[in-house]
């Protein structure tokens, strides 16, 4: 039994010490996948969903942050009563969710290992199923005496997780995610992306999603020729406004050396609104919302091709000097 319980807990704290380290590094994501779960639960269950989800990023982090601290705090034996029954609650809560989402096919990614490892709705519920009769395990033979060795400095050394956390969350926030495990991200072909792979057509392409449209013709092909600049504004009505008169300047100063186009999801007359309202003298087209906050999550966000290789990505707080652009697109 004892065998039992230290692989339980072995099993339990590394799994979710991994999939709160890939949702830390990216809490845009696990935003996205929040506002969608709120939205279904909005028609299906109660109207009050939709009201969290101006909350979907704090709990985005607070939730990424929580499966970090629990799992170190459990291979460690910290507070064993408090800690076991925290992970009960929270393997409950996402047992539902990925119930939920493969008996109603709902929502058909869960975002457990946020763009790291994709599981069906299925394989979600599967995985969760197993954690649970493993936190179970650890809940029924848990300690009652909280007094444990080395606790002063467990609760220090835990305190420091949080912050650094925090900290890598926040920095994910307000530029991009320190490692893109998405299908998009720099170094990726998209003209070969596309493609089923040459060893086994049978199998999906890696991206299945891109389109961009203009009000009078396809633009998929073209964006996927020569030097491109993508300044992609998911939501005309969220973008970042103060960033507009550098992004304006960047652009100027690249003249013609890349071609710079805008991508939206919002419809033609908000985003002429914006055009004239920002002086944004470029060509835009439309493309998926869900598309465009998978290539970068930042409102505006710039994306760099050459010939359909992303060259580079930017948050609207690290607009690059036109220079940085040319080299980057020339390597």
């Amino acid at each position: 039994m004892k065998l039992l319980n230290t692989i339980a807990r072995v099993l339990v704290g590394g799994l979710f010490i991994f999939s709160g380290l890939i949702k830390v590094n990216d809490p845009v994501g696990t935003q996205i996948k929040l506002e969608e779960y709120f939205t279904v639960f909005a028609v299906d269950i109660a109207p009050f969903f939709e009201s969290l989800k101006p909350a979907a990023l704090f709990l985005s982090v607070l939730l990424s942050t929580l499966e970090i601290v629990l799992g170190i705090a459990v291979l460690l034996k910290y507070r064993e009563k408090l800690v076991t029954t925290l992970l009960l609650v929270l393997i409950v809560f996402f047992t539902f969710l990925t119930f939920y989402s493969a008996y109603f096919n709902k929502v058909t990614d869960c975002g457990c290992f946020g763009d790291a490892i994709k599981l069906t709705p299925w394989e979600s519920f599967t995985k969760d199923i197993i954690l649970l009769v493993l936190i179970l395990v650890l809940f029924v033979k848990r300690k009652a005496n909280e007094i444990t060795s080395g606790a002063k400095k467990k609760t220090i050394g835990l305190a420091v997780v949080v912050v650094l956390c925090l900290a890598v969350a926040f920095n994910a926030i307000k530029h991009l995610p320190v490692i893109d495990f998405r299908a998009y991200k720099v170094g990726t072909n998209i003209n070969e992306a596309i493609m089923p792979p040459a060893d086994d057509p049978t199998q999906v392409p890696k991206i299945t999603n891109y389109a961009l449209w203009g009000d009078e013709s396809d633009f998929t092909f073209e964006s996927l020729q020569g030097k491109k600049l993508l300044l992609i504004i998911h939501d005309v009505e969220k973008t970042d406004l103060e960033s507009y008169p550098e992004l304006n300047s960047m652009i100027r100063a690249l003249g013609y050396d890349v071609e710079v186009v805008a991508i939206t999801a919002s419809s033609g007359p908000q985003f002429e609104a914006l055009r004239h309202q920002e002086q944004l003298a470029i060509p835009y087209y439309y493309s998926d919302k869900t598309l465009l906050k998978t290539m970068i999550r930042s409102n505006p966000g710039l994306v760099l091709m050459n010939n359909g290789t992303i060259k580079g990505k930017w948050h609207y707080n690290d607009i690059p000097a036109a220079t940085d652009v040319l080299e980057k697109v020339a390597q």
